[in-house]
Order: structure tokens, then C-alpha cells, then sequence
């Protein structure tokens, strides 16, 4: 399945291209100028429809998604509260947010400068397509963005790839210093966490991760990517990352604390909770969003410390309020887009 996932994001064996390098010496003089910028411009409405197609299908299932869990999440109020819910949104769009700036700091380091505006809006809409099955629907539409930008298809495949490595990889390692920072009995369940440690640590240098990542290409017969990550924007985008783990994981905990006020040890179990289940739930490709997966690790580890149906309460609303945070993102870009470019009186 990650073979196959990779052979198309990966796109046929040609060299790298980028927008930029082209020449209009490229393009051919006379009449074919005119045949040639005709073939663009529609070549430019159909990517731009089939972009609004795939967005408009994204939050769809982002919105039905929350439509499937009414009945679940309207009872998760009832028992963990609306200061509780108001809180953990607040949180958890903080986290989701600082998600942001970890991609545009990889970005960064592979040469690739995305302004905030237009990064932002890429970002934060191409995350919906994660709800759709499949995970490469995020990456698709942002290499067609790099690509508007001059950025080649394989750069920003790297980009993504990269992000994502080092995101699980930080992720896991936050799990393996929070969870036994809760109680070091949880590592009688998760003991194989730790075994993890050396591996993931030796992934964080900027080197490891695009090397590992050429290596993968070869073993399904692609060109490798041969990008080099710069350190300071990697270890720029690895501070992003613990700054949205550990927002994500106190969202997760306000929840917590509304069912059973278990004070700070709860925070220290559901950032470790959340460390490790959405790595695992990422992995599982077939999944939207790692649906199940995810729910499934969370509502076990937060067990240790709540009754199952209150942990069940819990990864239900934690879910939902998340699913709510991607399309208020989304759509606070896109409100920003239009005011913008509205001119001033």
C-alpha cells in the first residue's frame, strides 16, 4: 500500500521541473506562442476546477464526518461541559495552527519561500483532504501549489514527506518522555515504545530524513528525491512541532479533566496519549485521518486513567472539536484571501 501510495505521488521517471526554468525561448515563436498560451490558459482552468472540485469534496466529508458523531458528541457534552468543549477548542485550533509553520520551515529549508498569506491558505485547505480515503490527498494539492510557485512536484513531495517523518518521529519520542512521566507502570503496556527511542532520535538530523526518504524511492524503483534539508529551519520546524504536540495533547486533556479532575497528571497522560496515537493513526494510510486507529489508541491509553465511557466521550469529542478546527482554519484563510484583495477605499 505505501509502495503504491509513493509510485504516483512520485509521477513518471523525468528529470525535476520547475515553473521557474522555463524560458520563453521554451515556448516557440510566432503562432505557436498563441496555440501555446491558449493550451495553458485551459490547461490552468481545468487544474483550477479540478482543485475546486476536490475542495468542495473535502469539506464535504470534513462536514459529514462531524454530521456522523452528532448523536456521540452531543452526549460527550452533556457529561464533560461547555466550558470545558470552549476550552479545548481554543486549544486544540492553537495546535492544529501550529502545524503551519512546521511545513513552511521544511519548506524553507529545501529552498522553497512561501509567503504566510498564500502558505496559510494552501496549508490550511489542502489539509481538509485528509478526511477523504487516502492519505495523499493533502500532498497532491500542495505540490500543485509549490508548483504555481515554481516549485517542482518532487520538492514539494519531499517537503511533505519530510514534515511528516519528523512530526511522528518527534511525536513518538514525546510519547515515550510523557507517558512514563505519568506512571511508570503505563510501561508495562507500552514498553516497546522506548525501543523506538535511538531510531527516532538518529531520524532528527536534518541528513537522516531525506536519506531514508531516497532510500524508500529506490527500494520502489524512483528516482531519488535528492533534497538536503538546511539545520536551522529544521530545528526551527522541530520547535513548531513540540509547541503542537503539547497543545494538542492539553486539548485532549481539558477534555480529560471535565470528566474526572485528575489535575496535572492528566495533561501528562494525554499529550503522551496523543503522541502516540496520531502517529499511528498517520501510518494507516487507508484510513481518513487515521479514523479508528487514532480512537482506538487514544480511548485504551486514556483507560488507564478513566472509565471507559468516559474515555470514550472524550476521543469522540476530541475528534469532532479537531474536525471543527481544520474547517474553521480553512475557511478563516480563505476569508482573509477576499479581504485582502479587496481594495481600499
Amino acid at each position: 500500500m505505501h509502495a503504491v501510495a509513493l509510485r504516483r505521488l512520485a509521477g513518471p521517471r523525468y528529470p525535476r521541473y520547475d515553473v521557474a526554468s522555463v524560458t520563453d525561448a521554451d515556448a516557440g515563436p510566432g503562432a505557436d506562442e498563441t496555440g501555446a498560451g491558449s493550451a495553458k490558459r485551459q490547461t490552468n482552468l481545468l487544474r483550477a476546477g479540478a482543485g475546486a472540485v476536490l475542495v468542495l469534496v473535502a469539506v464535504g466529508a470534513a462536514s459529514y464526518a462531524i454530521y456522523r458523531e452528532r448523536g456521540p458528541f452531543a452526549d460527550a457534552l452533556k457529561s464533560i461541559g461547555a466550558g470545558s468543549i470552549a476550552a479545548s477548542f481554543a486549544c486544540g485550533l492553537a495546535g492544529v495552527a501550529a502545524t503551519f509553520p512546521v511545513w513552511r520551515e521544511v519548506l524553507s529549508g529545501l529552498g522553497v519561500d512561501m509567503p504566510w498569506g498564500i502558505g496559510s491558505r494552501v496549508f490550511f485547505v489542502s489539509q481538509l483532504g485528509k478526511y477523504v480515503p487516502g492519505s495523499v490527498w493533502p500532498v497532491i494539492m500542495q505540490m500543485e501549489a509549490g508548483r504555481a510557485r515554481g516549485a517542482s512536484r518532487r520538492t514539494m513531495l519531499a517537503a511533505n514527506l519530510i514534515m511528516l517523518a519528523m512530526t511522528c518521529c518527534i511525536g513518538l519520542l514525546i510519547a515515550c518522555i510523557f507517558l512514563p512521566a505519568y506512571d511508570t507502570h503505563v510501561l508495562a503496556h507500552y514498553w516497546w515504545v522506548l525501543l523506538a527511542l535511538p531510531f527516532l532520535l538518529a531520524l532528527l538530523h536534518p541528513r537522516a530524513l531525506p536519506g531514508l526518504i531516497d532510500r524508500v524511492f529506490a527500494l520502489v524503483h524512483r528516482p531519488p528525491l535528492n533534497e538536503h534539508l538546511a539545520v536551522r529551519p529544521a530545528a526551527r520546524a522541530s520547535c513548531w512541532s513540540v509547541v503542537s504536540w503539547a497543545l494538542l495533547g492539553i486539548q485532549l486533556g481539558i477534555l480529560s479533566n471535565g470528566v474526572a479532575h485528575h489535575g496535572i497528571s492528566t495533561y501528562l497522560l494525554s499529550i503522551g496519549a496523543v503522541a502516540l496515537a496520531v502517529p499511528l493513526g498517520v501510518l494507516f494510510i487507508p484510513a481518513p485521518a487515521g479514523a479508528g486507529i487514532r480512537d482506538v489508541v487514544l480511548a485504551l491509553v486514556l483507560s488507564i486513567m478513566l472509565a471507559p465511557g468516559q474515555a470514550l466521550a472524550v476521543v469522540v469529542a476530541s475528534r469532532v472539536l479537531l474536525i471543527g478546527c481544520d474547517l474553521a482554519l480553512a475557511g478563516a484563510s480563505m476569508v482573509a484571501r477576499r479581504w485582502t484583495a479587496v481594495p481600499a477605499s
